[in-house]
Order: C-alpha cells, then structure tokens, then sequence
C-alpha cells in the first residue's frame, strides 16, 4: 500500500493534498483560476516552489511548441541549475534544461499582460503576497485533460512520482498551448 502511495501521490501527505484540493475543485473553490485560453502573444510565466522541476520544465516546452514563456519560484535563490532528474527528464523528451538558472519571483520581471501559471492552489496566495500585483492567475493543472487543480512537487519524490508529475506538467503545457 505505502509503494503506491508514493509511486502515485509522493507522501501520504501528498495524497491528502491531492483530495483535499481535487474535492475543493468539484465545489467550484478554484473556477476563478481555471483554464483560459491565452491571447496569441501573450507570455506564459510558470511559476513553482523551486523553480526547479515543474517551472523550467513547463517554459522550455512551452517554447518549443512556440510560446513566449518564462519561469520562477517562490522559494529559491536566483542562478542555481534545474534538479538533474529533471534536466534528464526534459533530455528524454528532446527538451533541454542544461542553461536554466533559477528566478526568485520577487526579482522576475513580471509584464501586465502576462499570463501566470502556478502549479498549486497554495501558489496563488503566495504569489500574491510576494508581488502585490494583480496579474492574470490560473492553475496548471486546469489544462490536463483531466483538470487537476494541484501538480505536486516532484522534489524528494521516487523516480515514478516525479516522472509522473513531470509529465502532468507537459500535459498542462500542451492544454494552454493548444
């Protein structure tokens, strides 16, 4: 039972979280931040706890399939390198992480008309509290075909998980960028 908890949720916690913020979706908790579709030119900031796992995976996709987009964290410092599983990852999807530094958000340049993805509901308020401004937000997770409202961090996860949520990350990407 504990082998797939982890292999499917990354923690008990994670499964907790999962259901938690599955069930608040059903409610309707989180429909101010689901899926739009973005204007044309409209530049896609992917933002994640490290900036390390989720966000630079979502930017380097994003771009390859055409889009401006950049990405940043909450909690890092700036110019440290993407996490080497995820730099192996995006290698296996003919992506490449290898010049990604990090980005804390409170020195991103955010633009007024960019559009913020965020990989949890717990990101929303983060954010808002660390930019003061009131930029265009919407879960990540919102885009899957099946909408999840909350991506978990693959950091400290067995291999499984974290190729799991990377690959919810790319499933989002290809949602916006549709």
């Amino acid at each position: 039972m504990n082998r797939l908890v982890y292999e499917r949720f990354g923690s008990r916690k994670g499964l907790l979280l999962f259901f938690y913020h599955w069930l608040f979706a059903l409610v309707g908790g989180y429909s101010k931040f689901a899926a739009v579709s973005p204007k044309g030119d409209q530049r896609l900031v992917f933002v994640c706890s490290g900036n390390i796992c989720r966000s630079p995976l979502a930017e380097v996709y994003a771009r390859s399939l055409g889009k401006e987009a950049a990405s940043c964290g909450l909690h890092c410092g700036d110019g440290f390198p993407a996490d080497p599983r995820a730099r192996e990852f995006a290698l296996q999807q003919g992506l490449s992480l290898e010049d990604h530094k990090t980005v804390n958000v409170k020195d991103f340049e955010f633009r007024e008309t960019d559009l913020v993805v965020v990989m949890e509901p717990s990101h929303i308020t983060q954010f808002v509290e660390k930019t003061s401004k009131n930029y265009q937000l919407v879960l990540a997770g919102s885009y899957c075909q099946k909408p999840y409202p909350y991506i978990h961090d693959p950091f400290n996860t067995c291999e499984e998980f974290f190729t799991h949520c990377e690959q919810r990350v790319m499933e989002a990407v290809r949602g916006i960028c549709a």
